[in-house]
């Protein structure tokens, strides 16, 4: 049986991959940190380990690690987005959100690859969830832009690009992929009338593009729901 861990899996695109990977018979280690959440425990899947994962905790990650001995697939979805006041024009600038940002967005899913690569088999797949937010050819200036967010997704691309640099000649695939404006679920499991999409069909057409081998794995691209290129 193949296996998969799903950071961030407490709801929104995390809880949908559980659920597709779960109904195709795979095993799941689903990466916990809302506990005011408890979508997964309602899963009650004999197939599901919720493992506790705080990815801005080098010790949460590597406890979770330790719990597992061997991963055909990591899929980094955590991230830490929401609003803060982080304003050029209204200071002080609130560096430590900036700094939260990085250590969940892009230092805690390289940590997360140092602690697992070890323990991979298979395909070996590290998937990455990233953004357009992420793209800086792309970037225009949006209404309630702030700094943290697109800084450490872009910086996460990079640490990808290294990561495949090094590894894809050691038998590692990678994945990066834009999930577009997903809408966000309340604890009550209703979803938010802000957003385009339905996290449940987004996470249908990430569990297939994770899962599935490409003609060309030694090109490492950014992919959308659409399967369109990002440059990045």
């Amino acid at each position: 049986m193949q296996s998969v861990l799903i950071t961030g899996a407490d709801r929104g695109l995390g809880l949908s991959l559980c659920k597709e990977y779960l109904a195709r018979g795979r095993e799941v280690f689903a990466g916990k940190y809302m506990e005011d959440y408890d979508f997964l425990e309602n899963l009650r899947h004999k197939n599901l380990h919720i493992l506790r994962l705080d990815m801005g905790c080098e010790e949460s990650i590597a406890e979770a690690a330790e719990k597992i001995t061997a991963l055909d697939m990591f899929i980094s979805n955590a991230a830490l987005m929401g609003k803060v006041d982080c304003s050029l024009y209204e200071p002080p600038m609130d560096l430590e959100a900036v700094w939260r940002a990085f250590n969940v967005n892009a230092v805690g899913p390289l940590t997360l690859a140092q602690a697992l690569a070890p323990k991979m088999r298979g395909i070996k797949r590290m998937c990455f969830v990233s953004s357009e937010v992420a793209c800086i050819t792309l970037m225009k200036n949006r209404y309630n832009d702030t700094f943290p967010y697109p800084m450490s997704k872009a910086a996460m691309n990079m640490a990808v690009r290294v990561l495949h640099n090094d590894l894809y000649e050691k038998g590692y695939t990678f994945r990066l992929f834009h999930p577009g404006w997903m809408k966000f679920r309340e604890k009550d499991g209703t979803l938010a009338e802000q957003g385009k999409y339905d996290p449940d069909d987004i996470g249908k057409i990430a569990a297939a593009y994770f899962e599935e081998p490409l003609r060309d794995e030694n090109r490492l691209v950014m992919v959308d729901y659409d399967g369109y290129e990002w440059p990045f």
